[in-house]
């Protein structure tokens, strides 16, 4: 069976999408093209895509070669996928991919995917923590993959870009406008390309909740000085000031000034002076 285009599938596909889980898809094949170049798709690649739809970019994956596992909880979709996409080197899982266990597939896969945007970010972690891709290049709402992509300094740097950063390397390599998808979205996108960090970046996993915690808990006073953020984290004041003091940074200092690396000095001196636990 020969593989049908982009604008076919989504002419043929017409008015069954569901609204409710975000999906608008992209038909121009240079953009398409652009972006399996960017995941490194090619023949013989294993491929994984959350959120296929109507199948335009699972058909430039499999076009090139790949082999390509594709979750997708619409069943409307998925049962278009089953009729429209019955060839080789395709496997369609029908089911919601927050519950999916990624243990299952094989270590050294790549994801390549236009996620929904409404669960993107959880997608995006369940997937990076399961820690079998080699390279995920995943697409967003432009203000998320900012924020994704976004360093100690940056406008756009919270607690999300300190999570994430503890799994991966990030870079955003594509804008896309509205009127690259069909419907046209009323938000810009882009995507974002992930380098996992092998083991991550903290290699004690005991570590991880309470960086995990006291990240966000900073974060959430994040215009108040660190030394009011770590009181919000039950820390007393005097201890907070030497804490900071031993990481190398002000008492005045903001969240969105303090890298990975200083939140990770902070998390052990913290544990180490028994303020916090794991």
């Amino acid at each position: 069976m020969s593989l049908p285009d982009a604008s076919q599938l989504a002419r043929t596909y017409g008015n069954s999408r569901k609204k409710q889980f975000g999906q608008h898809f992209l038909v121009d094949p240079q953009i398409l093209g652009k972006i399996c170049d960017l995941g490194g798709v090619k023949e013989g690649a294993q491929v994984v895509e959350v959120g296929p739809g109507c199948g335009t970019l699972t058909t430039s994956m499999l076009a090139r070669g790949a082999e390509v596992m594709a979750l997708e909880i619409d069943r409307d979709a998925a049962e278009f996928l089953r009729e429209e996409l019955s060839v080789d080197g395709f496997e369609l899982i029908e089911g919601d991919a927050l519950r999916f266990d990624w243990s299952q597939i094989q270590e050294g896969t790549i994801a390549v995917a236009n996620l929904p945007y409404n669960v993107a970010v959880d997608l995006t972690f369940g997937m990076l923590e399961s820690e079998r891709f080699s390279s995920l290049t995943l697409m967003y709402q432009r203000e998320v993959a900012d924020r994704l992509v976004a360093r100690a300094g940056d406008s756009s740097y919270g607690s999300l870009s300190v999570m994430v950063e503890l799994w991966a390397d990030t870079r955003k390599v594509m804008g896309l406008p509205p009127g690259a998808f069909v419907p046209p979205p009323k938000v810009h996108s882009a995507v974002v390309t992930f380098k996992p960090v092998q083991g991550s970046r903290i290699a004690d996993k005991s570590l991880h909740e309470p960086f995990k915690k006291l990240v966000k808990t900073v974060f959430e006073v994040r215009r108040k000085t660190m030394l009011n953020g770590l009181k919000r984290f039950g820390v007393p004041p005097e201890t907070g000031r030497e804490a900071l003091e031993k990481a190398g940074l002000d008492e005045k200092i903001r969240p969105e000034r303090v890298s990975f690396d200083e939140f990770l000095a902070l998390t052990v001196y913290l544990l180490d002076e028994g303020v916090i636990s794991k």
